[in-house]
């Protein structure tokens, strides 16, 4: 900890407010609030053991500054704008889940509303209801809808469009709509049915039913039994869509109930909506670098979810059950803002506490078992990142039970005689022509397995000659130069494809980094080159792994699995930048040789390109077909041939149109 950092710590204010860590060029990498800001903020430089997550977070704060407010509902505010004007890195983010879609009872200028599917929110925009499992569950419910209240689904304009006419459309000849454009129904009662749909998405089932069945009752003593027959088939489907609903709860609460799961820095968060004492949709959230303790987690979550739904709808549910405890003042700031925003008293309960009549309840507890069950197998699916769903098996287990990667780790970790066990390591590699084109690759192992969403490529800036030292060295200095920055933290192995001169460039950088005091010696990652063996007329199998300070390479002795792990990941480093460097090539070679004619730019080259399809196909062009090109005058297609055939003399003799 710096000298001006431990001065501001004794300063730090006891009253409620925001604060922002920043790092050592002054990025905010994360935002908190607190009741008591002195007391929140030396918390995280205690003494005590903080776990993995918070002192890796600690290490990077290199400033802190401060914003005093009147309340707590004021700094819950206040976190929250901040979070969306800085997104810090260490600050979880809650993007929009557009992915789902909802059925949205929309306003209409008419006084008739509509139901539509819909995957975005707009405040004030009507009425949304859902999340549903899937596009096609939607759609169903809607059909359901509108076979029960027939309600329309038309847009104002086709609504107007039929009022003009006076002459309703096919779904009311097919009686899944009540034809309001036309006035075949009044306004109070097209009000009622929009009611019933709105209990009927609510979850709130029962109570429609006992009043579609008084209406019923109410039509059989007048003796309507036409009607009271169509208030009969209501109720049947909406019994239908009743028994189709999971019920969980005997009572008729709103709840959430949250569950998480998480491994190596990421996580996967589940809502299960219950509505009327049955569940009615769920909602999945995955995020990665999470470097938030789980009960910080959860109320960075919470603080975010709920403020992001009363800013669309203001509606929210009675409880709230959680896996684990949060900070008793992040819970009231919360609750406060809760209740000022939709004027109802919400209820967060962890788990082993939810109490229904003054009883303890063992269904909360279930339902958040439910919750933490389904964030586990949505993470499984989701956590390599590298498109493959995981099984839970981490890779093929020895006889000693470990993984297979893990094991391998392990060899590694003792072979290369390192701290502790490489869980990330990355490879360097070169790629270039006569030093054009040139350019770097980084690729990645994540406990063992290849991560592709962690892979980077660098075009060269440095050098245009062939220097593979020099443009090595440039590569590193930028990855180094993000670390320090806080973009991208450091691994626990880097390796550099090459030899001992790779190897020596890489220990340099690490150096100048470490002696500017923009690394600390304690983050640095460990450091290794790879080469490929001598071919000494013996059958080698393995390459070289050399480390710093030895004159010879590492002997692996029987352990080959383990360096054919880092030759994996060299070939993959390589492939990733001689891919990155044929498509520069192709894409300069393609425009350019063109455009190194004379007469030819960037509007003829299109036309050129438009015209013949490819550089071979104007290579093969003949004068009169180059000069037919629009815009390609007669001096410009005398060029383009000459330059292809070297021939100006016969080329003068062609005839040209």
């Amino acid at each position: 900890m710096n000298e001006d950092l431990t001065a501001k710590l004794k300063n730090i204010p006891q009253s409620s407010g925001v604060y922002l860590m920043k790092n050592m060029s002054g990025d905010v990498i994360y935002i908190g609030k607190a009741k008591n800001l002195k007391k929140r903020i030396l918390q995280y430089f205690s003494n005590k053991k903080a776990g993995v997550k918070t002192e890796h977070l600690v290490s990077k704060i290199h400033d802190i500054e401060t914003i005093v407010s009147q309340n707590e509902l004021d700094a819950f505010l206040l976190e929250n704008n901040l979070i969306k004007q800085y997104k810090p890195k260490y600050n979880i983010s809650l993007k929009d889940d557009k992915s789902y879609p909802y059925i949205r009872i929309a306003k209409s200028k008419t006084g008739f509303p509509y139901i539509i599917k819909t995957r975005s929110f707009k405040k004030g925009d009507g009425e949304y209801f859902g999340p549903y499992s899937s596009s096609f569950a939607v759609t169903q419910t809607i059909k359901t809808i509108n076979k029960i209240f027939k309600i329309r689904t038309c847009t104002d304009n086709k609504f107007n469009s039929y009022a003009v006419k006076k002459k309703p459309c096919l779904y009311y000849q097919i009686n899944r709509c009540a034809a309001p454009c036309c006035g075949y129904i009044g306004i109070e009662s097209y009000r009622e049915r929009v009611e019933g749909i709105r209990l009927l998405l609510g979850g709130k089932n029962r109570q429609l039913l006992k009043e579609l069945k008084r209406s019923m009752d109410g039509y059989v003593r007048g003796l309507n039994f036409e009607a009271a027959i169509k208030i009969r088939d209501k109720i049947n489907a909406i019994t239908i869509i009743n028994e189709k609903q999971i019920t969980v709860l005997k009572n008729e609460k709103d709840i959430d109930a949250i569950g998480f799961y998480g491994e190596k820095g990421k996580m996967d968060v589940v809502v299960i909506i219950i509505r009327g004492g049955k569940i009615v949709g769920t909602k999945n959230f995955f995020f990665k670098n999470i470097y938030l303790n789980d009960d910080e987690m959860l109320s960075a979550f919470l603080n975010q979810y709920y403020s992001k739904n009363l800013e669309i709808d203001g509606k929210i549910s009675d409880e709230i059950l959680i896996p684990v405890n949060i900070n008793i003042d992040d819970k009231n700031s919360l609750l406060s803002y809760i209740k000022q925003f939709s004027a109802k008293k919400v209820k967060i309960i962890s788990a082993g506490k939810t109490v229904y009549s003054g009883k303890k309840n063992k269904y909360g507890d279930i339902i958040i078992a439910m919750a933490l069950e389904n964030a586990k197998k949505n993470f499984l699916e989701k956590a390599d990142g590298d498109g493959q769903a995981r099984t839970g098996n981490e890779g093929e287990k020895g006889a000693d039970g470990k993984g297979g990667e893990e094991k391998l780790l392990g060899i590694l970790k003792d072979v290369l005689r390192l701290d502790k066990i490489p869980e990330i390591i990355e490879c360097f590699d070169i790629s270039n022509i006569s030093g054009t084109y040139a350019v770097a690759s980084k690729s990645v192992l994540n406990n063992g397995k290849k991560d592709t969403s962690l892979y980077r490529k660098y075009r060269i800036r440095s050098k245009n000659t062939p220097d593979d030292y020099a443009m090595m060295y440039e590569a590193l200095y930028r990855r180094f130069n993000n670390a320090a920055a806080g973009k991208d933290p450091l691994p626990d192995l880097i390796m550099a494809d090459g030899g001992k001169g790779q190897l020596n460039v890489l220990v340099r950088v690490s150096n100048e980094f470490k002696k500017k005091g923009l690394i600390d010696a304690k983050d640095m990652p460990a450091l290794i080159a790879i080469a490929k063996a001598k071919d000494s007329g013996k059958n080698i199998e393995t390459d070289n792994i050399y480390l710093p300070n030895r004159k010879n390479e590492v002997n692996f002795g029987k352990n080959k699995e383990a360096i054919f792990l880092l030759m994996r990941l060299r070939d993959e480093a390589h492939r990733f930048a001689v891919s990155y460097f044929s498509k520069l090539k192709r894409k300069s070679l393609v425009s350019s040789e063109l455009l190194n004619i004379k007469g030819v730019g960037r509007t003829v080259y299109k036309n050129l390109m438009d015209s013949l399809g490819s550089v071979e196909n104007v290579k093969n062009a003949s004068l009169v077909r180059l000069s037919d090109i629009k815009g390609v005058n007669k001096m410009a297609a005398r060029n383009i041939y000459d330059y292809f055939h070297n021939d100006r003399a016969n080329s003068f003799n062609l005839p040209i149109k």
